[in-house]
């Protein structure tokens, strides 16, 4: 009897969390620029040109990703604002290359306007070219405690033999109300070509003391890069 009540209750407590993660991935969604009549539908914010994420100081809207929580409707919203465009031929193949520079947002939707709440920004030049890596680009709430986590990816590449970093950032909701929030980093170093290089990361100070589960979603953000680099281990 007591056999039957367990697994009874392991599987009713399987199907909630399953109703749980099914009702938080409805609730948050992307949208591209392909995608921004659904989104002004959804919204009562333009794609491009919202309020705080104008095109004309920030380039254009790549990707906002909407959730809806318990503490708030929440925009993150990445931009990329192109300086210079620059045609060259590679072995035989033409390729344009770009630069520019990345901006990143988080809003919290207030009696129809936004509220920044975090901000981003790395600058490109002619010899670096930050890119955002949009599917590790997410909104989670991977310890289950109500706050959603926001996760930016992006690569650091650069024309030189510096190494390359990859860095997956965590902005985290405080538990004190009117707090800034939190800004997490971990920072990959791919080799460049030098022999002493080796692949490193680093974490800050407040990755550290992120919770174990957020702490596992952004170390596998980090080792699918790695794995899709093609990086062997060292």
């Amino acid at each position: 009897m007591m056999i039957r009540i367990f697994i009874i209750t392991t599987l009713f407590a399987l199907f909630l969390n399953s109703l749980y993660a099914q009702e938080r991935s409805e609730n948050i969604k992307t949208y591209y620029p392909k995608d921004s009549v659904q989104f002004e539908n959804d919204t009562d914010f333009p794609f491009q040109n919202g309020p705080g994420y104008e095109n004309k100081s920030f380039g254009k809207t790549t990707m906002i990703t909407t959730a809806r929580t318990n503490v708030g409707v929440f925009y993150f919203v990445f931009k990329k604002k192109i300086l210079n465009t620059e045609d060259f031929m590679d072995s035989d193949a033409r390729d344009v290359l770009t630069e520019h520079n990345l901006y990143a947002f988080i809003f919290l939707e207030d009696h129809n306007g936004l509220i920044q709440k975090a901000r981003f920004r790395d600058f490109g030049n002619p010899v670096y070219w930050p890119q955002f890596d949009y599917q590790n680009c997410t909104i989670s709430d991977e310890d289950n405690d109500g706050l959603p986590e926001f996760y930016l990816a992006y690569f650091g590449d650069s024309d030189g033999l510096d190494a390359k970093p990859y860095l997956q950032i965590v902005y985290t909701i405080p538990l004190e109300k009117g707090k800034p929030f939190l800004k997490s980093k971990a920072t990959a170093y791919y080799p460049a070509g030098n022999e002493e290089d080796i692949y490193e990361i680093l974490f800050d100070e407040n990755w550290e003391k992120l919770t174990p589960q957020v702490k596992a979603k952004s170390k596998g953000i980090l080792d699918r890069h790695r794995e899709k680099y093609g990086l062997e281990d060292q």
